[in-house]
C-alpha cells in the first residue's frame, strides 16, 4: 500500500479484540522496525478489547543513520530540539493512517500510538488534529520514548489561533520516557510533554528506568493500566 506520497509502506497487519470491541489503536514501529515488532509488543499490553492495526514503514534513506536505507516514517537529521523536520513525510504518513481508519465503527474509540519515531508521527497527529483534521473518533494517545515533532509550529500556531485549542482537552496523552536513552535524549521528551500541555492537551507523563530499547516491563504495565482506565465508561 502507498502513502498520499506515493512512497510504497509495507503490509499492515491486524491484531483483532478478542472481545468486545471498545477501541481501535493504530500503533506506528519505530526506525528500522517492521509491523511484526509491533505486533509482538501489543499483545503483551493484552488489552482484549483493543484492534490493533500496525502499518510497516516505507523504506527510505535516512540521514542521521548515514543515508542507510531502512523502514521509516520520515526523515531525521538529528533528534533535539533543533532538529529539521521532515514535514512532507509527516503530512504523507498522517493521511495514510487516516484513510486505515476509514471504515472503523463511529461507536468505538479511536486512539494512536508507537515507540520512538512512532510515537513522533503520532503526536504530531494530534498537533494537525486541533488543526480541524478529522481523525475519526479521537479519543487518547501514547507515546514511548518519542518527541514532538514540529513543536514550535504548534505553539506559533496556538498564539495566532490557527487551530481550536478547544478540541485538545479532548484527547488524552500518555507519554513514558527512559531516562537513559541514548536515542531520544530524556529531556527533549519532557519538553514534548510540556510543550503538548501547554497547547491544552491533557498529558500524563511517567519516566521510567529503561533505554530506549528494549521496552521494560515497567512500560508494558503502565501502557496497560492507563489505556485500560481509557476504555472505561
Amino acid at each position: 500500500m502507498a502513502s498520499s506520497s506515493g512512497i510504497a509502506c509495507g503490509n499492515t497487519k491486524i491484531v483483532y479484540p478478542t472481545g468486545i470491541h471498545k477501541a481501535t489503536i493504530v500503533w506506528l514501529h519505530d526506525i528500522g522496525q517492521k509491523g511484526l515488532d509491533s505486533t509482538q509488543f501489543v499483545r503483551k499490553l493484552n488489552l482484549p478489547n483493543v484492534k490493533w492495526i500496525c502499518p510497516v514503514a516505507p523504506k527510505r534513506p535516512v540521514t542521521s543513520w548515514g543515508g542507510i536505507e531502512t523502514t521509516a516514517w520520515c526523515d531525521v537529521t538529528g533528534i533535539s530540539e533543533n532538529m529539521e523536520d521532515d514535514l512532507v513525510s509527516l503530512n504523507s504518513i498522517t493521511a495514510f493512517v487516516i484513510n486505515l481508519l476509514r471504515d472503523e465503527p463511529e461507536n468505538v474509540m479511536i486512539g494512536l500510538g508507537g515507540i520512538g519515531m512512532g510515537a513522533a508521527v503520532s503526536l504530531y497527529m494530534a498537533t494537525i488534529y486541533i488543526t480541524g483534521r478529522k481523525i475519526g473518533n479521537l479519543s487518547f494517545i501514547v507515546g514511548i520514548n518519542g518527541w514532538l515533532p514540529a513543536w514550535r509550529n504548534l505553539l506559533h500556531n496556538l498564539s495566532f489561533d490557527y487551530g481550536s485549542p478547544s478540541l485538545a482537552p479532548s484527547v488524552s496523552i500518555l507519554l513514558t520516557h527512559g531516562t537513559s536513552d541514548d536515542m531520544v535524549p530524556f529531556p527533549f521528551g519532557h519538553k514534548s510533554y510540556d510543550t503538548l500541555r501547554m497547547a491544552g492537551f491533557p498529558v500524563t507523563f511517567i519516566p521510567n528506568e529503561g533505554d530506549h530499547l528494549p521496552i521494560v516491563p515497567q512500560v508494558i504495565n503502565d501502557v496497560r493500566l492507563w489505556i485500560t482506565t481509557k476504555l472505561q465508561p
